[in-house]
């Protein structure tokens, strides 16, 4: 395509590299691999290829939404495909992006995440919308981790559909889970004290316990088996390790009081409200969990 290009951030050596590729070959003018960290024989059968431009950057990057946004620069065309190197594009996606791409200012995809070997179907896992495609111009990266970016002009949002998907090839087991987890829950922890934001223990148990019912319960996790279930609640205590890595650079000197009823009540509130049907008491407690701002 004239006017494409792919980035791709690479780190290591990932095992997915050589599909994400080829899955984009012949979609794109060219592939830009942004490499923050890449191991050297990698970089050698890279720079064979004539498609395929490297870019090395000289820091660390714990997560790519730090330079996803500078990465534009580095393209040649007016429009971008970004992709992960855990990720792949269907031939079907593939016809689609071609035939729409220069109508649009960005694209709206839906991506499958298959995790520990299985898609996850549910648990706000899917249909998991990315910008990926779009108008350099027209489309502004955020630093926050996990955060979307911020678009403006006419777009498309692909019908969520599973060969009309990106498929994300994410976490393979849960030692590489809780490798990211850790990277992640630091990171985050030390842009909440950059940015002065404080965070406290109340607030923590409040996200955590909704991460849990909400993924479980209202977006379904239990479909997806006992899969559904370690994923919500390593995802609930996400949260737990944001505030401990917060409070270890703080040198654990909190003032807060800790309420010993936190769980409880956070844990009755959440099992109300993500309830489709509610009977009056469930309805009554809610309102003075409110009014008492509990």
């Amino acid at each position: 395509m004239e006017n494409l290009s792919a980035i791709i951030v690479v780190k290591d050596n990932p095992k997915t590299l050589e599909k994400t590729i080829k899955s984009i070959y012949d979609l794109v003018k060219e592939i830009i691999i942004v490499d923050i960290g890449i191991d050297s024989l990698l970089t050698k059968k890279l720079e064979k290829n004539k498609k395929i431009k490297i870019i090395k950057i000289e820091k660390d990057i714990p997560y790519v939404e730090l330079i996803r946004e500078e990465t534009k620069k580095y393209a040649k065309t007016d429009y971008v495909l970004f992709l992960d190197p855990d990720e792949e594009i269907s031939e079907n996606l593939k016809k689609t992006i071609q035939e729409n791409y220069q109508k649009y200012d960005f694209i709206k995809i839906p991506r499958k995440n298959i995790i520990f070997g299985k898609w996850i179907a549910h648990s706000r896992w899917w249909p998991d919308y990315q910008i990926r495609v779009f108008k350099k111009d027209k489309v502004v990266w955020s630093k926050i981790l996990h955060n979307q970016p911020a678009f403006h002009g006419k777009g498309l949002t692909i019908s969520p559909q599973e060969n009309l998907a990106i498929i994300h090839y994410n976490y393979q087991n849960i030692d590489q889970y809780f490798q990211k987890f850790i990277r992640y829950a630091k990171s985050e922890a030390k842009y909440l004290l950059e940015n002065k934001k404080p965070l406290t223990f109340q607030e923590t148990v409040k996200k955590s316990i909704s991460e849990f019912f909400s993924r479980y319960f209202a977006f379904q996790g239990y479909k997806d088996g006992i899969y559904g279930f370690i994923l919500a609640f390593l995802q609930m205590i996400y949260y737990f390790f944001v505030y401990f890595y917060y409070l270890e650079e703080k040198k654990f000197e909190a003032n807060e009081k800790i309420a010993p009823d936190i769980f409880f009540i956070e844990g009755t509130k959440n099992s109300f409200f993500w309830k489709n049907k509610k009977s009056l008491k469930e309805k009554i407690m809610l309102k003075i969990f409110k009014i008492f701002n509990l």
